[in-house]
């Protein structure tokens, strides 16, 4: 697989005199891991670098070399900034298709927000608490398919719940993995809001299979939209209709509970961290059935 790491970028940054020198490390911030030697003897040196040094040194070892190639003599089709999953992502599935990517990364260890740093004994993670598209069936299983293109699995668990809300007002919720399971739970909270829940996750509901029906590009690309509406047409029609639209106005279409519209609001909050009137009515869709 040709996916290459940041060993390039760390020889440019120790010997290329055009660089500023390795930027401090935040004091807010966890040392990075690798700050000392398994034996506990300090002194291994760490270079933290900013992604505007890291292109740099990409660019000067480019110059460097004829024709656009790397200190070793190998020429880059394609160079990611970031190694988060996004970044991840992006070189894998270049790399699967042929290319050569380099990937250039300030801290010692990749994943980004889902990546991790130990401190006295124990492990933290950093940031993801929430991430979806692992199932084996559908086409929003993103990250299943983005491992297999490069000839890898993952076993997954299933959960019977993803998330256990505990919001003011002592209001509790589960969010069951099935869909009825999910309806029968917030009916009991909210049992005057028995019409409007059904309607609002129904719609919901409605999108996601919508979406999940589709091969998942761009929404905002009509060329793909018109080449897949002849294929789904009512799907593509759904999808349109409900675009431009947030979630938060279509739930006070329906629901007229605060607490309950609270509810709403922290479900988009979780995977979006916006509220609901901010989360497009697609996203919202797609995370609140990302089971």
């Amino acid at each position: 697989m040709p996916l290459l790491f940041s060993p390039l970028t760390a020889r440019c940054l120790h010997h290329s005199p055009r660089l500023p020198a390795p930027i401090a490390h935040h004091p807010s911030r966890p040392r990075p891991l690798g700050g000392e030697t398994r034996g506990g003897t300090r002194g291994r040196r760490v270079a933290v670098v900013s992604e505007r040094q890291a292109a740099a040194a990409a660019v000067l070892a480019a110059e460097k070399s004829p024709g656009g190639e790397g200190g070793d003599g190998e020429r880059y089709d394609a160079i990611v900034v970031g190694s988060g999953i996004g970044g991840l992502v992006a070189a894998t599935q270049l790399a699967a298709k042929g290319a050569r990517v380099l990937v250039l990364e300030k801290y010692i260890i990749p994943g980004g927000s889902s990546g991790y740093y130990r401190r006295d004994g124990f492990t933290f993670d950093v940031g993801s608490s929430v991430m979806f598209g692992f199932s084996d069936k559908g086409n929003l299983n993103l990250i299943t398919q983005a491992l297999e293109a490069v000839g890898c699995k993952m076993e997954v668990i299933p959960d019977p719940s993803t998330v256990h809300f505990h919001l003011p007002g002592a209001l509790s919720v589960l969010v069951h993995r099935e869909y009825n399971d999910f309806i029968e739970e917030l009916v009991s909270k909210f049992p005057h809001e028995k019409e409007g829940i059904l309607k609002f996750y129904g719609i919901c509901w409605k999108i996601f299979n919508s979406l999940n029906s589709l091969e998942l590009k761009s929404l905002e690309e009509p060329l793909y939209l018109f080449g897949q509406f002849f294929k789904k047409p009512l799907e593509c029609l759904t999808l349109a209709y409900y675009l431009p639209q947030n979630a938060g106005d279509i739930a006070r279409k329906f629901i007229k509970d605060q607490q309950l519209l609270s509810f709403i609001d922290a479900e988009c909050f979780i995977v979006s961290t916006v509220n609901a009137l901010k989360t497009p009515m697609i996203n919202a869709s797609m995370a609140l059935w990302r089971n």
